[in-house]
């Protein structure tokens, strides 16, 4: 049963409820724009790589035997509706233990950078880590990096293959969330209608 209010405050509310519904549906229109052109643009990445390296060198072929995830999603319901929070799962411990440890991806994409080394510079170079862009504690280069899978010197359009599934993932959980919330902005609007049209018909009679 819905609390008593006066007309005017449920008009007032039902015209929020409607203003979010729409600003809710305007956003995620160009979230969606935003994922379909980064997962256009992955597949663009894996196509030119393909053309560059040959075909047999970016397949399942090159997969590892066993593979883990490198992110995982969390899931929280509040009255907003249900948010998707996209976490980086970290490498298990060389001691075996079986507790994965995760860490909320602040900016995806930032670590993935391999870094290129000739000759005696390698040595030099691999102990840099890879600095994020918020200047935050530097992240090292993952040694189970996919990019691996496919060589040492991968082209440029197989890392921008990357980052583009990456953040698209990010993006992903943001428009599930976004959905999750229009859903329940219009719930919320429909009852409060009901109940409008039910009282107009009640005072009516």
């Amino acid at each position: 049963m819905m609390p008593s209010v006066s007309p005017a405050d449920r008009s007032e509310r039902l015209d929020e409820l409607l203003l979010r519904l729409l600003d809710e549906l305007e956003d995620l229109k160009a979230k969606r724009e935003s994922l379909n052109t980064l997962i256009e643009e992955g597949w663009l990445g894996l196509s030119q790589s393909r053309y560059a390296m040959g075909s047999k060198w970016v397949s399942s072929l090159q997969y590892k035997p066993e593979m883990a995830p490198s992110v995982s999603v969390r899931c929280s319901t509040s009255d907003g509706g249900t948010t998707f929070c996209v976490a980086h799962v970290q490498p298990e411990m060389p001691d075996g233990g079986m507790e994965e440890k995760l860490q909320k991806v602040e900016n995806i994409g930032a670590a993935d950078q391999v870094l290129r080394h000739r000759g005696h510079k390698a040595a030099v170079g691999a102990t840099k880590p890879t600095a994020t862009e918020d200047g935050e504690k530097p992240k090292w280069p993952s040694a189970d990096d996919p990019l691996r899978w496919f060589g040492v010197l991968v082209p440029q359009s197989l890392r921008g293959a990357q980052r583009n599934f990456r953040q698209g993932i990010l993006l992903a959980a943001e428009v599930t969330s976004l959905q999750s919330s229009i859903e329940e902005t219009r719930q919320q609007y429909q009852a409060l209608l009901a109940h409008k049209k039910r009282e107009q018909v009640h005072n009516g009679c």
